[in-house]
C-alpha cells in the first residue's frame, strides 16, 4: 500500500501468524485502481480493529463474526458503508485464497436487514450548468492559476467528467476528431476499467480556452490540469479531492452562497452537464454515451432534479 497501516492485535486465532493482508492487496495493483485499492485496505482495516476489541478472529473471520459486526454497525453506520465494508472484507478473503464469510444466508439477510432500516439516498452534488459554468468562468482571474481553472470548468463541462477523469488527463489526451475538431480523450472511467475511453469533440469557446492554458503554461507532455504554485505549473497529476477542494475555491471567489459552494463537488459539473443535456432535448441514450454510464438508473439519478418532463 502506499501508506502502509499496521494493526494492534491479532487478526488469527491460534498459534499460526495471522495471513499478511496487506501483501495480499498489493497484488491486485493493475488489476484494480489505486484508489480500489486503498479502500479496500481503509475498510478493512476497521473491521480488523473491531475484531480485536472484541477478541475475535479477523483472517479468517467466520460468518457468525461478519454477522455479528453487520448487526452492531447498524445502528451507526450507513447502509451503502456497510456494504462497501462487507466487499472489502470479501475481497481481501479472496486475494488470499480464504473461505468467503459473506456467502451464507445469515449474512444475506443481515445486509437486507440493513438496507431495510438504515434506507440511504445519495447526497447529490449542486449541479454546475451551463449558467453557473459561465458565471464561474468570469470570475477566474487571467493570470496562470486563472487559465488552468478555466480549462478545468471547460473540460470537466463538456467532458461531462468526474473528478478522477479530470485529474488524470493528459496533454495527449487532446486529440482530433474525424472532422479535424481539437476533442478530449477520456481514457479511463470508474465503469471503464478496460480503457476503451470516449472522445468528446471541443466547442470552439472551450478549445481556445484550453490553447490558452496550454500555452501560458508551456505545456507539451504530461499532467494537463496541474497544481501551479507561485505562479509556475508544477508536472504532476492534481489527485481527486484536490479537483473537489478547487471548484470549491472558485465558487466562492464567484460569490456563491456558502451552502452552495459547500455543496459543489468534483462530480457538479459532470451532473449539471447532464442536466444541462437533457434540458436541451437529448436523450438518455445520448447521455449515457456521452457519460460513459453503464446503467441508465444512473444517468436517473443524475437529471432527477431537472425540472422538466423526461417524456415531453
Amino acid at each position: 500500500m502506499t501508506d502502509p497501516m499496521t494493526l494492534d492485535g491479532p487478526l488469527s486465532g491460534g498459534p499460526h501468524p495471522a495471513p499478511d493482508w496487506q501483501a495480499a492487496l498489493e497484488r491486485l495493483r493493475g488489476a484494480y485502481a489505486d484508489t480500489t485499492i486503498s479502500g479496500y485496505g481503509k475498510d478493512f482495516r476497521l473491521f480488523a480493529d473491531w475484531c480485536a476489541q472484541n477478541d475475535l478472529c479477523a483472517l479468517p473471520a467466520d460468518p457468525e463474526t461478519l454477522e455479528r459486526y453487520l448487526n452492531e454497525a447498524i445502528q451507526t453506520l450507513s447502509a451503502a458503508t456497510l456494504v462497501r465494508r462487507v466487499a472489502a472484507i470479501v475481497r481481501v478473503h479472496r486475494a488470499l485464497d480464504l473461505s468467503n464469510p459473506a456467502a451464507t444466508e445469515a449474512v444475506r439477510l443481515a445486509i437486507r436487514r440493513i438496507k431495510r432500516h438504515r434506507p440511504n439516498r445519495p447526497r447529490q452534488a449542486h449541479g454546475i450548468d451551463r449558467t453557473l459554468r459561465a458565471k464561474l468562468l468570469a470570475s477566474c482571474a487571467d493570470d496562470l492559476a486563472g487559465k488552468r481553472d478555466k480549462a478545468l470548468l471547460a473540460l470537466g463541462f463538456e467532458g461531462l467528467c468526474r473528478r478522477s477523469e479530470i485529474a488524470a488527463l493528459d496533454v495527449q489526451d487532446l486529440v482530433t476528431d474525424r472532422q479535424g475538431h481539437l476533442a478530449i480523450l477520456i481514457r479511463r472511467g470508474k465503469t471503464d476499467q478496460t480503457g476503451d475511453g470516449r472522445v468528446i469533440t471541443l466547442s470552439a469557446a472551450t478549445a481556445k480556452i484550453v490553447c490558452d492554458w496550454i500555452e501560458a503554461a508551456g505545456l507539451e507532455t504530461g499532467p494537463l490540469i496541474r497544481p501551479v504554485y507561485r505562479g509556475r505549473p508544477i508536472a504532476r497529476h492534481m489527485v481527486g479531492h484536490s479537483i473537489s477542494r478547487l471548484l470549491k475555491l472558485i465558487a466562492g471567489r464567484a460569490g456563491l452562497p456558502p451552502e452552495t459552494s459547500e455543496a459543489i463537488s468534483g462530480h457538479s459539473l459532470r451532473v449539471g452537464a447532464a442536466q444541462t443535456l437533457l434540458g436541451d432535448g437529448h436523450d438518455v441514450l445520448k447521455l449515457m454515451k456521452m457519460g460513459g454510464w453503464k446503467s441508465a438508473n444512473t444517468v436517473f439519478r443524475y437529471i432527477e432534479r431537472t425540472e422538466i418532463s423526461l417524456w415531453m
